[in-house]
């Protein structure tokens, strides 16, 4: 915790199954789906290159102006 609290992460513990608890998280899983589908469907391509669109998808997130 002194290691996460030094680099600005805030630890919580949340129950499992309550994914009500982590939406966040849940918001973000929804749109890196989204995106990935979006990827794969314009680029016209089947599903097995779900892990490269989902790379592509992580990192077109990440490089995204966002106000913490």
């Amino acid at each position: 915790r002194t290691f996460l609290s030094h680099h600005g992460t805030v630890f919580r513990l949340t129950c499992p199954y309550t994914s009500h608890q982590n939406g966040r998280a849940e918001r973000v899983l929804r749109t890196l789906n989204d995106c990935v589908r979006t990827l794969l469907f314009h680029a016209n391509v089947p599903p097995r290159f779900w892990p490269d669109a989902l790379a592509t998808a992580s990192l077109l997130l990440n490089l995204r102006p966002c106000c913490p």
